[in-house]
């Protein structure tokens, strides 16, 4: 069921000629056809049931180990019985191939229905989140799918997600044979599958769902464009860490599980469609994937409408409305007529005559405190007062003084976020202190194996760890130049820096996670301040939220680097 275009030159045999083969089945038409086989939509007989037949190309059954491997597989994959994951319920071998009978799922592909298009967030939580869960089932159950991607995702008619073509998947228990060759997609595929495919486990699909996250909220890959979804179209970036935490390099420092992933997006549903679209692009151009139910209706229901707004009918209306207004100011004007002395009372008297002088001055200055902004907020930061949003001195609404205490509000929610990620800093802080330790011994161990010839690195290898634990304990993109050009020392610090990243992206993630209690508390106190009509308040707190929603690194800066409890 995939579209995939490897080995063209696999012809599919006509449905009539497999007609002998299976006559439990009325085999009618060929769906799909790609270099792991032709699938066939079919009728089971007995059961008056559809079905998906899958046969191989023969050069497999002749392949004793690929056999083997391909029965083991499906009696596992037969076990399986999870809504998100395609049933299996025969397999078996005619006519020198080897072939497998499905579920039928009437409906396209993921990678149908959604290749080069960002897909509403919102609908990407709802589709991996289901992925995951299927994942999850099979993993639990020992199987390693090792080729997710768009194309072998497929859509009911309910746009429901069915993970299927488990041609590649393999038990866990069951190690690479001598000589059987390693398939798989290239961008989708973890390293490990090409590199190290004796090591392969459930974390090899953990990297396939990252890049299909990826690809599901902007409309492509990663590679060759490593650029965070959020800066290319307008996502929570909570998406961000996810996927990085999801794609790393390095097997150990991804999800440990595929429920793990759907965890983390379930946190980001609430709020993953509020003020998020795409950065550019024409409307529409996010949409949620799927077939009818699930079409893209408001941005039709306008266009329906719009024509009407130039009928006779409307202008007629429009007319009415004016003859209308004209009276009830003729006659408001009749009852209460101004007095001479006072300025009209759609002409307010100017506060200060200088004020536009002023805002045009504002323009400038306003976006140096927008550059300056951005890199204002350090590790080190010594300011005893909550930082308050930037302000637009151009903007009226500044004007307006605060009734409310925006800035000991700002310090209360702030303070109860920091301790909330207290558990998070401390396990952050273990978990670097883990890898540093474990970095240290592993760089002594390996100098110590290096021959009297490179005494000179053995010697440097101290000073240059005593180096790191000054600077923070933390391992650098690279080694000082006397033991980088040493491999075995370089590899070391290769593996423990992908750990220690590991490490900073689950606090990433932690923090980030908080933010949206954060925007939610905020949001809160706004609507208890509609009822003051306090709306030089209700602006600073707006632009707070905005900060936090489209700065990344706002919030946790506001987390990691303030002292609330020193400005008490």
């Amino acid at each position: 069921m995939s579209e995939s275009h490897e080995h063209p030159a696999f012809i599919a045999p006509d449905a009539a000629d497999l007609a002998p083969l299976f006559p439990g089945y009325d085999i009618q038409n060929l769906i799909a056809t790609g270099g792991m086989g032709a699938v066939y939509f079919a009728i089971q007989k007995s059961l008056d049931r559809e079905v998906a037949l899958k046969i191989l190309p023969m050069e497999f059954s002749n392949d004793a180990a690929f056999r083997a491997g391909f029965e083991a597989e499906a009696k596992a994959m037969a076990r399986l019985n999870h809504p998100n994951l395609i049933g299996v319920y025969d397999f078996g071998e005619a006519g020198g191939m080897l072939y497998i009978i499905m579920e039928y799922v009437a409906g396209h592909s993921v990678y149908h229905a959604a290749y080069g298009k960002a897909i509403d967030p919102k609908e990407v939580i709802r589709l991996v989140s289901a992925v995951c869960n299927g994942l999850t089932h099979a993993h639990d159950n020992g199987i390693i799918h090792r080729d997710i991607k768009p194309s072998n995702i497929l859509l009911d008619l309910n746009a429901e997600p069915k993970i299927g073509d488990f041609g590649l998947a393999r038990p866990i228990e069951r190690k690479v044979e001598e000589g059987e060759e390693i398939f798989g997609t290239p961008h989708y595929t973890a390293p490990e599958v090409v590199n190290a495919p004796h090591s392969v486990d459930s974390r090899a699909d953990i990297f396939s769902v990252g890049v299909l996250l990826y690809e599901l909220l902007t409309g492509r890959l990663p590679d060759p464009d490593p650029r965070p979804a959020s800066t290319m179209v307008r996502c929570d970036i909570r998406f961000d860490a996810i996927i990085r935490k999801a794609t790393q390099p390095l097997a150990a420092a991804r999800y440990s599980s595929a429920s793990e992933i759907a965890r983390d997006l379930q946190a980001i549903a609430p709020r993953a469609t509020s003020s998020i679209g795409p950065k550019a692009g024409p409307p529409g151009s996010r949409s949620p994937v799927g077939g009818p139910p699930r079409p893209a209706a408001p941005a039709r229901k306008y266009a329906k409408y719009r024509p009407k707004k130039s009928s006779n009918s409307s202008l007629l209306g429009f007319l009415l409305l004016a003859l209308v207004a004209a009276f009830a100011a003729y006659f408001y004007h009749f009852k209460n007529p101004p007095a001479a002395v006072t300025p009209p009372l759609h002409m307010p008297a100017p506060k200060d005559s200088g004020k536009t002088s002023a805002s045009d001055d504002s323009t400038d200055s306003t976006a140096n405190k927008s550059d300056s902004s951005a890199n204002s907020i350090t590790p080190n930061t010594t300011s005893l007062e909550p930082a308050l949003p930037p302000e637009d001195t151009g903007s009226e609404s500044n004007v307006l003084e605060p009734k409310f205490d925006v800035p000991a509000f700002f310090l209360k929610a702030r303070k109860a976020m920091k301790e909330k990620a207290k558990p998070a800093i401390s396990a952050h802080q273990t978990g670097l202190k883990d890898n540093f330790f474990g970095f240290e011994e592993s760089l002594k161990r390996e100098a110590r194996k290096l021959p009297p010839s490179k005494d000179n690195v053995v010697k440097a290898v101290e000073p240059a760890i005593e180096a790191m634990r000054t600077n923070g304990g933390k391992i650098p993109k690279k080694l000082t130049s006397k033991l980088a050009a040493t491999p075995e020392l370089e590899k070391i610090r290769l593996e423990f820096y992908q750990r220690q990243i590991g490490v900073d992206d689950a606090l990433t993630l932690a923090i980030t996670k908080l933010s949206s209690q954060y925007i939610l508390g905020l949001e809160m106190q706004i609507e208890r301040l509609k009822s003051d009509d306090d709306e030089g308040a209700i602006n600073l707190i707006t632009k707070e939220i905005a900060n936090t929603k489209d700065d990344e690194d706002y919030f946790p800066s506001l987390i990691l680097d303030a002292s609330p409890e020193a400005e008490e």
